[in-house]
């Protein structure tokens, strides 16, 4: 996947993304940091062809996204879909089989067997027939990542996928990714906001400040503390924890009272 001078911007609003130009890694985990209001999920967005640039091209297999057949982009790109209510009278199993529809018709019949190895991998088995209603954010997220899955995609795409998650299933997460980008060698793409957790599990690190690609680089070329305070406009300390390694600190700034 390629992005080749890609600017966005809303209707009769200034530009959101400007210029940006970056070939996604094949088979590699990359991540997507900066600030709130950096335009890191509108640059997913384009990268799973919901939205379309204002200016540029995004590209897969050589080809404009926006030329590649809806049903057909689906087999290739999946976005791991955020909470929706709308399922949650559902059985675990039938929203994963949803995930296949990209490859039968919509009123094809899908067999628990289709959908197993998809249940398996993030770990579903002992949940499959619970209606969604019943599950925690941690087990919700999972399923949503299992019917991703099961559209059998080249790339893996999530937005804050650890957000409103306990530590717990945040680091569970985070290790489903990493092996099923290891073993399956699926191309995970990946808006964090923890920067720690993106520099831990990404091969490749996209740095975004003002609708800008500032950095592309690996984790370890980009702890610079100068760089990092650049981008999130705070004050930035490194620090080597013990069994862990460099952790980065964001630092308040402290005002003096009056």
């Amino acid at each position: 996947m390629d992005l080749n001078q890609v600017s966005y911007h809303y209707p009769q609003q200034p530009i959101l993304l400007n210029h940006i130009s970056a070939r996604v890694p094949v088979g590699h985990i990359l991540s997507i940091i900066g600030p709130n209001g950096a335009g890191k999920s509108t640059l997913l967005k384009l990268m799973t062809g919901i939205i379309q640039p204002s200016a540029g091209q995004v590209q897969l297999d050589g080809k404009p996204i926006s030329s590649i057949p809806q049903k057909q982009l689906a087999t290739k790109v999946a976005l791991v879909s955020q909470q929706n209510d709308i399922f949650d009278d559902m059985k675990v199993i039938d929203v994963v089989k949803t995930g296949r529809l990209a490859h039968h018709n919509l009123l094809a019949t899908i067999a628990d067997d289709e959908v197993a190895q998809y249940i398996q991998a993030t770990h579903l088995d002992a949940l499959a027939q619970r209606p969604m209603s019943s599950l925690s954010g941690g087990q919700r997220q999972r399923v949503w990542l299992a019917s991703a899955l099961a559209q059998d995609p080249n790339y893996l795409l999530l937005d804050e996928p650890t957000t409103y998650l306990d530590i717990h299933y945040q680091a569970e997460l985070m290790a489903i990714l990493s092996r099923l980008n290891q073993q399956k060698h699926i191309t995970v793409i990946m808006v964090l906001h923890d920067i720690n957790q993106a520099f831990k599990i990404s091969d490749v690190l996209w740095l975004v400040k003002q609708g800008q690609l500032v950095k592309v680089a690996p984790p370890a070329e980009c702890y610079d503390r100068q760089l990092l305070a650049s981008i999130f406009e705070t004050n930035i300390q490194i620090v080597d924890v013990p069994n862990y390694g460099k952790y980065i600190v964001e630092i308040p700034e402290v005002r003096a009272e009056s």
